[in-house]
């Protein structure tokens, strides 16, 4: 893997979907015995699979990792609909997953691919094995938070992409001023999605469904990771829907980017949860 801040996509092979779409993906074994465990990593919004950079070198000694741009993000390219709904991504990745040949896979997903996750989770796909969300939640948007998709949105069509990751990845990052490197790591990551995915992913995030029951009675494993410092996603978002078979953690110093801002203690939950 090339220096992790050298590029902005660490996507190298691709899967053109049923319905025109290419996905571009990381896969650290391609070549992998099937029975080695499978890990799958959903990056979120304006994100690309470069954002799991630090956790692929911690994982892959154990793991096959695999991650996709999602549509319309990184290489990946963007979809004719107008509106990217989660059970919709859902279908995506599914495809994507079930065509690469892999089975028992652990499926987590960070933000907006952990309400993609969960689609996936309750579609009841025979492949996971167990799912998790990284600082993200089962919960639908407020109130609050739909007007700011809105906002989202016509900041995009008037401003451009730039314009709206500018402003976005500030609130990532717990201490951002302290953190320069990271934040213009993610906002240069962000600038290459597509307006139109950032626009239809916005809208179907509006619309996305109250899934905390798929969380209150899986079958399967479930990981719940929440930043102390995460000013997107609380703690109590993160942990909706939760009983007393979820394994929930808070990483203290992180804010809502765990996966580059304390990549270590993330590895470190995983890796616990997984064995």
């Amino acid at each position: 893997m090339e220096n992790q801040y050298s590029v902005l996509t660490l996507a190298t092979n691709e899967y053109t979907l049923l319905t025109g779409e290419t996905i571009f993906y990381y896969d650290s074994a391609p070549q992998a015995d099937q029975e080695l465990t499978t890990i799958v990593l959903l990056h979120g919004y304006c994100g690309s699979s470069a954002y799991f950079s630090k956790l692929i070198l911690l994982l892959s000694d154990q793991y096959r990792i695999l991650v996709p741009d999602l549509v319309g993000h990184g290489k990946s390219t963007a979809s004719e609909q107008s509106t990217y709904t989660m059970e919709l991504a859902a279908s995506w990745i599914d495809e994507w997953i079930l065509n690469t040949g892999i089975n028992n896979v652990h499926l987590f997903g960070h933000s907006l691919g952990g309400y993609i996750t969960l689609a996936i989770a309750e579609r009841n796909p025979t492949y996971l094995r167990s799912f998790g969300l990284l600082h993200s939640t089962a919960l639908p948007d407020s109130d609050q938070a739909k007007a700011n998709r809105d906002i989202a949105i016509e900041t995009v069509q008037e401003q451009g992409v730039a314009s709206f990751v500018s402003g976005l990845v500030v609130k990532l990052f717990a201490e951002p001023e302290s953190q320069p490197t990271l934040l213009d790591y993610a906002l240069k990551i962000g600038q290459i999605a597509s307006p139109s995915s950032v626009i239809g992913y916005a809208k179907g995030m509006q619309q996305r469904l109250d899934r905390t029951d798929i969380i209150r009675n899986a079958s399967l494993p479930v990981l719940l990771v929440s930043g102390g410092k995460d000013r997107i996603v609380t703690s109590e978002g993160t942990f909706a829907g939760s009983n007393q078979h979820t394994s929930c953690h808070i990483i203290a110093d992180s804010g809502h980017m765990g996966m580059l801002e304390t990549p270590e203690q993330l590895t470190l939950i995983i890796k616990q949860f997984l064995n």
